[in-house]
């Protein structure tokens, strides 16, 4: 009897040593630049919508042959589509001063002027070789419910190595290409 709590201890144990979860926040690039004008018009950036394998904690990276992978130990530390919206509203807001950039939820600002809606269609990450992004975006005039712009945007960064805080670097990287390809539009 005693040999089989020994042996249960020892199988106990060696469950608990399971590596400790790391989670991964996206940054914006560069912070906003305040400007003294309240007459600015407001672009409401309206929450992202994601592929549904990727509404989850877990970053999800894909095999070359298509396999999806959920990191139980690389984690989101905050919904992924609220924190792209609110990295992309503040890259979008240093890049263009001229404008008050406001991620979802924005209630408390009152109306917007204009509303970004982007939807993700593909986040692919292939550890050690690719990270791909594309999108479908369209500004809309909120007082008279028009679109004024819609079209897509493909962008790909290599990746140098197999981590996840790499991707995640990059993934940051390419959210501040989408914003500065917005900024020439805007």
């Amino acid at each position: 009897m005693k040999k089989i709590i020994l042996i249960s201890l020892v199988l106990l144990q060696g469950c608990a040593t399971s590596p400790p979860t790391q989670f991964y926040s996206l940054e914006a690039v560069n912070s906003p630049i305040i400007s003294s004008t309240n007459k600015k018009p407001l672009i409401g950036v309206a929450q992202i919508s994601l592929p549904s394998e990727l509404e989850r904690k877990q970053i999800v990276t894909r095999d070359s042959d298509g396999t999806l992978h959920f990191a139980e130990q690389h984690q989101w530390a905050a919904l992924l589509k609220q924190n792209m919206t609110e990295v992309l509203a503040k890259n979008l807001a240093s890049q263009h001063p001229e404008f008050w950039f406001k991620a979802y939820p924005w209630s408390l600002l009152g109306m917007v002027d204009y509303r970004l809606v982007i939807d993700v269609t593909r986040l692919e990450i292939v550890l050690g070789k690719m990270l791909s992004l594309s999108v479908d975006w369209t500004i809309l005039n909120e007082k008279t419910h028009t679109v004024l712009k819609h079209d897509s945007m493909n962008l790909e960064q290599p990746l140098h190595d197999e981590t996840y805080a790499t991707s995640v670097k990059n993934l940051n990287q390419l959210l501040l290409k989408m914003s500065e390809q917005w900024a020439v539009t805007l």
